[in-house]
Parts: C-alpha cells; structure tokens; sequence
C-alpha cells in the first residue's frame, strides 16, 4: 500500500461459506486480534464492512472477498520439537478461551454430524471414488462406529464444544520472533474442543516420519502440557482423543474424494485410503 503496509486479499469460494459463515470468522478473528493474538487482522472497507461481495464483468457467480493485514513470520518446517507443540497447546488454549459471545449458527461445521454423519462437511464417506467394495464397507463401518461414540460425547458433555480453528497444523502455525502464531481460519466453526488438539499431532506424525514414531507420546504430552495450563483435560476427554483421530483421518478422504477431478489429489486419495486401512484395523480390528 502507499503506507508501505503489506496485505492478504481473500476471494472466497463460492460453494464452501456462505456470507453469514465468513462474517462470523472475520468476527473472532477481530477480537482475537483486540485481545492481542498474533492472527490475521480483517481490514474493514470504508463503508465498515468486513466482506465485500464481486461481480466478475463476464456475468460469473459473485464472490465474496476480504482482506487482511499481512503477518510476517516462517514455516517451522522439519525443525519442529516438542517445544513447538507446547506452545501450540497454549494457542489452542487461548483461542477457545476467548470467543465471541454471539452464538456461532452459520458454521456448526465440527460436531458429530459434520466430521462423519451422514453428510459430513467436507463430503460423503459412503461412496467414495476409485476403492474396491470392500474397501467401502470397512470406510463406513468406521465412520457410523465413530459416530456413534462421538454422538454420545456430544450429548453426556455439550460445554465440552465452541469456536474452534478446526485446522492448525504445521503449514497455518508461524514462528513469529519467539513466538508462535495461528493463520488461516477458513475451516474455523463450531465443534469439539478436543479436536483442535487432533489436528497438530497428526501434522507432527506426518513431518516426523516413521523414524521418529516413537516419539509421538512425548509430542502429545507437549500439547496437552501446553493446553492444560489454562483448559481442562480429563479422562473423558482421553477416550474420546483416538476416536476423533479417526474423525479427522476420514473426514480427509472425503475432501480428497470431493477433488477427485484433480490428479495428484486423486493419487492422494487412494494412498490415504490405504492409511485408514490400516489405522482401522490397528484401532478397531476390522
């Protein structure tokens, strides 16, 4: 900008958010950044709005658009340790700690019903492109069992959910001087709290390798160290953990299944495909 500032411009999918789901992000992520969070700062338009809906000239579907202040900060990449992923507790920690008190009704993305109901967020479990019958009946053997428990949860502790960023791994956390920070709130909605801390262990498996497997427990123990200095975190919580790790492994093979048209996500379906196999079978002896 003429002031030397720098910015993020945001076109929005048109078949992902509506209006009313954006606007509620652009919301938290405005009072975060009050509280003083290292997350991006929505910039409001002259009329004071956050979103700003586009016609294209050719007569294309209008798209909504936001922009942000730029966050200067790194990757992490395979440097991580479990420092990192103690600090990444105390961010989850702090980003469910402080919500809006406006009830969240456009993105009630990360309950039951969204991570592997019936029609899911991200897409069908129960007809997925390219696997063999069999394969398919495993998927959704997994996804009703998961379900089933999660369902429960939800209904034994339902102040046990909120505003959740729904999607911090390793590629939306920055290093920021000595700290970390949260980018990327796209997937962010209403679910449970237990899932936030999914998410940044399996990014910490994935760029850890099966060389450092054994590790895992100590990164785990980071997170959880890192969350608990301010959330709660008890017995219910730990059974109902290694369910939602198989919420979130299947929850991506239906992403992956809703971009089949596209080659290498193609080719990553059917890898992941194998990995739920065998994460299935491992968890569940099936």
């Amino acid at each position: 900008s003429s002031h030397g500032r720098q910015y993020l411009l945001r076109i929005h999918r048109s078949d992902y958010h509506t209006k009313t789901a954006i606007q509620e992000e652009l919301s938290w992520l405005s009072h975060l950044s009050k509280k003083g969070m290292s997350v991006p700062t929505p910039v409001a338009s002259r009329r004071r709005d956050f979103v700003i809906s586009v016609s294209h000239p050719d007569g294309e579907l209008e798209r909504n658009c936001s922009l942000f202040r730029w966050i200067e900060g790194r990757f992490i990449g395979k440097s991580i340790q479990p420092s990192h992923l103690y600090k990444v507790g105390e961010i989850i920690a702090e980003l469910q700690a402080n919500t809006p008190h406006k009830r969240t009704t456009a993105r009630r993305y990360w309950t039951a019903e969204g991570l592997v109901g019936s029609a899911p967020k991200f897409g069908s479990l129960d007809s997925l492109a390219g696997i063999r019958p069999k394969q398919q009946k495993i998927i959704s053997f997994a996804r009703k069992l998961v379900f089933k428990r999660l369902k429960q949860f939800e209904e034994k502790f339902p102040n046990r959910q909120g505003l959740i960023h729904a999607d911090l791994h390793f590629g939306n956390i920055l290093a920021i001087g000595d700290q970390l920070g949260a980018i990327d709130f796209d997937d962010c909605g209403f679910g449970f709290h237990a899932y936030d801390l999914v998410i940044p262990l399996l990014s910490a498996e994935a760029i850890l390798g099966e060389k450092s497997q054994n590790r895992l427990p100590e990164y785990k123990d980071a997170l959880l160290r890192g969350y608990t200095k301010t959330q709660s975190w008890d017995k219910y919580d730990e059974v109902i953990y290694p369910f939602l790790i198989t919420a979130r492994k299947l929850l991506m093979l239906g992403w992956l299944n809703s971009r089949s048209d596209n080659p290498r996500l193609r080719k990553m379906l059917g890898d992941s495909v194998d990995r739920a196999l065998k994460h299935i079978k491992l968890e569940y002896g099936y």
